[in-house]
């Protein structure tokens, strides 16, 4: 029997030119990885699909951005994004937000939506808060500190340089369009990156939002307690109500209908009430959304007229005026600010 014979390895000759570039290769796709990934880039790509994305474009100093009307250091930087979505054919909502500097979180200016439904937030008008932005610096003293939801505090202190609560973004409530409820998941990836969301200082807010549930002696006891011993502001507006109730459904029955601005105002009236009627809201209160629409909130439970926050604001079921827990100073469009009262007058309810 024949032995079997050895085969041989044939001899290496060389790489071949595919192996020798493979190294180039490699490089050049870690490098658009990185490129795609740069958050200050054409847009910001997620692995999860989120259903929507938010594309940068434009940015730079504030001399860049006139029509914002901003009165702000000259090297605070300006990012302007389109939120878009695949199957939408315009953006689905406009934003600004502003540098504060490195390490952090953007803060944002003005979210003007584009959509029917609520997306991400429910924002006010920039030129009531330039104007209470404007107020705070001339009247509020420096050792003062301000109370307000977690993103106009964030604000008044980039804007006004006062001392707040909350610094953080704490991005919550996160609205959602119902037909993406399924994909809350991606869609919070998102927003968490974005926004560099925190939620170090979430006890506290939630402390905030329980004074604003109780009733107005009880309530403004538990915002000076948040304060302590300095002299202490609280800025509020209409939108907070509806956040409140997208956090608290259970404590805070709240929503809100746009109505088409333009036509006769008494016609315009008798629409409102006689929809708020048919539907059984008797408290609400009207905010002037943009030229072409006129936002009504109104409380969808007797419950919710009670708590401090609806006092604080205008439904028609209150007068922030006659408030006894809180002293009104002054109303600046959408936003109403009131000044806390000593720790014993607020806890007898007198803020005189």
């Amino acid at each position: 029997m024949a032995p079997t014979p050895i085969k041989r390895p044939l001899k290496r000759r060389g790489r071949s030119r595919t192996s020798r570039f493979l190294p180039y290769l490699y490089g050049g796709l870690i490098a658009v990885g990185f490129l795609l990934f740069d958050w200050a880039g054409c847009a910001l790509l997620f692995p999860d699909q989120a259903p929507y994305r938010y594309e940068l474009t434009k940015e730079g100093p504030i001399a860049e951005f006139p029509e914002l009307g901003l009165a702000v250091p000259e090297t605070l930087m300006i990012r302007k994004f389109e939120v878009r979505a695949e199957q939408a054919t315009g953006p689905l909502a406009v934003l600004h937000t502003a540098d504060p500097g490195e390490g952090a979180a953007p803060v944002l200016l003005e979210w003007q939506s584009r959509t029917a439904q609520p997306l991400r937030t429910v924002s006010g008008r920039l030129a009531d808060l330039i104007s209470l932005a404007q107020a705070v610096t001339r009247h509020v003293p420096e050792t003062a500190v301000v109370l307000g939801w977690w993103d106009t505090a964030r604000q008044l202190k980039l804007l006004a340089g006062v001392d707040v609560l909350f610094d953080e973004n704490l991005g919550q409530p996160l609205l959602i369009p119902p037909a993406w409820s399924g994909r809350r998941e991606s869609i919070e990836a998102l927003e968490d990156l974005f926004w560099q969301v925190s939620s170090d200082s979430k006890p506290l807010f939630d402390r905030y939002l329980d004074a604003l549930l109780s009733d107005p002696g009880e309530g403004a006891a538990r915002l000076r307690a948040l304060a302590g011993e300095r002299q202490a502001y609280v800025a509020v507006r209409l939108a907070d109500a509806y956040l409140l109730g997208a956090l608290r459904p259970e404590h805070f029955g709240v929503g809100f209908r746009d109505f088409p601005a333009g036509g006769e105002i008494h016609g315009q009236v008798t629409q409102v009430k006689d929809w708020l009627a048919e539907n059984g809201y008797r408290s609400y209160a009207v905010d002037k959304k943009s030229l072409g629409a006129t936002r009504v909130y109104f409380l969808t439970d007797a419950g919710a007229e009670g708590t401090l926050l609806a006092r604080m604001l205008p439904f028609t079921s209150s007068n922030p005026v006659q408030l006894e827990a809180l002293r009104l100073v002054a109303n600046y469009g959408g936003y109403w600010v009131y000044k806390l009262p000593r720790v014993e007058k607020a806890i007898s309810g007198d803020a005189r």
